[in-house]
């Protein structure tokens, strides 16, 4: 019999086993349900369009369970959508104090809040918890900073925050951003040397080149100016627009016009129209008026224009007074159609405008809005 007892004990501490082991699923079977019950009541009040008291009590559950931070992240958007941040920022603030999260969904509830601060004019609570994500060097708070130091032209900032963390900086639009912001620094201090360190980024930028080779020429160092925007023309052949007359008086300065012309010549067939009536005129000052029409009009045939037809235009009437007579209304009209054009366009949104920006007012992104193209562009 007692040979019996033991032989039973071990079936007796299996049988709690189970039990005990289905008693704890039972219970969070129940919790679960408690919990599915109490979301299906916070929705049926959004449905029955009674959306303050639905929307309340879902914020409520968020104390119950953690479980669905996507739901609560969700609905923390909905609230935003709805321009209700005081209860975005609520429930995002109810989730960073829960115990139970994850480091990316910390990271994502902390980055969405900052977004609420953002938007709701609490621009110092906003860097406070990038600035945090940052020490945490989690990569995602860089591009929310960098917008908050351009929407406060707080430039400085920025290249404090690149020289302490430059290893964050993993896209080129961000090192982009952080030449230009070197480059404001620059202009508002006077420090020239900002300005240098601007092409010391990691990323090929225009407007250092741009900068330093303006004020070159406004101190008349022509030498230097010629340096820096023969290097702008060669890198970025597209924004050549942006200094080329200047860049050919330069080289005019230093009766050096025999370089620039070698010059043109590299870049003529990849770049626009303006580099072409540019290298048309070097021909035209040689005296060879029939290799410029020719040149001309056989770029026109390839990449039709409005600007170099215009040109050529002027070509075949300087030829001829009579025709210089006739074609003058044509050239007046087509100068009035070209100035109803815009003369850049942003190359990441497609924003339109008569003047150039470094930064595009619609989309935010630094150096994208560029000289035109197409029929009516450079």
């Amino acid at each position: 019999m007692l040979e019996l007892l033991f032989l039973l004990l071990p079936v007796a501490a299996g049988y709690g086993w189970i039990m005990g082991k289905n008693s704890a699923k039972n219970q969070a079977h129940q919790h679960n349900r408690k919990i599915t019950a109490e979301y299906s009541k916070g929705l049926k009040y959004l449905l029955d369009r009674e959306e303050d008291q639905g929307l309340e009590h879902l914020i409520q559950l968020l104390e119950v369970s953690a479980d669905s931070v996507e739901h609560y992240l969700t609905l923390a958007a909905l609230f935003r959508k709805r321009g209700e941040l005081d209860r975005a920022i609520k429930i995002h603030e109810l989730l960073l104090e829960h115990p139970n999260l994850n480091q990316d969904q910390l990271t994502e509830s902390r980055l969405e809040l900052a977004q609420d601060y953002i938007l709701a004019g609490l621009l110092d609570s906003a860097e406070e918890h990038l600035l945090i994500l940052v020490k945490g060097k989690r990569q995602q708070a860089i591009e929310p900073l960098i917008t908050l130091y351009s929407q406060t032209r707080e430039w400085q900032k920025g290249v404090e925050l690149y020289q302490r963390h430059a290893h964050l900086f993993i896209h080129s639009q961000q090192r982009i951003a952080i030449a230009n912001f070197y480059c404001e620094a620059a202009l508002n201090s006077q420090q020239t040397e900002l300005m240098s360190q601007a092409l010391g980024v990691g990323e090929p930028s225009i407007r250092p080149l741009y900068e330093l080779g303006l004020q070159a020429y406004q101190r008349e160092d022509y030498v230097q100016a010629i340096h820096y925007w023969r290097d702008l023309v060669t890198q970025f052949t597209r924004c050549s627009p942006l200094v080329i007359d200047k860049l050919a008086n330069a080289y005019h300065h230093l009766n050096l016009q025999q370089q620039f012309e070698q010059l043109l010549s590299e870049l003529v067939e990849q770049g626009g129209v303006l580099l072409k009536i540019h290298y048309c005129q070097h021909l035209l000052t040689r005296g060879e008026n029939q290799a410029a029409m020719e040149f001309l009009t056989k770029s026109l045939k390839k990449q039709p224009n409005i600007r170099g037809f215009r040109f050529l235009l002027q070509l075949l009437a300087g030829q001829n007074a009579q025709l210089d007579e006739a074609l003058n209304p044509i050239d007046k009209l087509i100068q009035s159609y070209i100035d109803t054009k815009a003369d850049y366009q942003c190359q990441h949104c497609g924003f339109e405008s008569h003047s150039h920006y470094w930064l595009c007012p619609s989309c935010r992104h630094w150096e994208s809005i560029q000289p035109s193209r197409g029929l009516d562009g450079f």
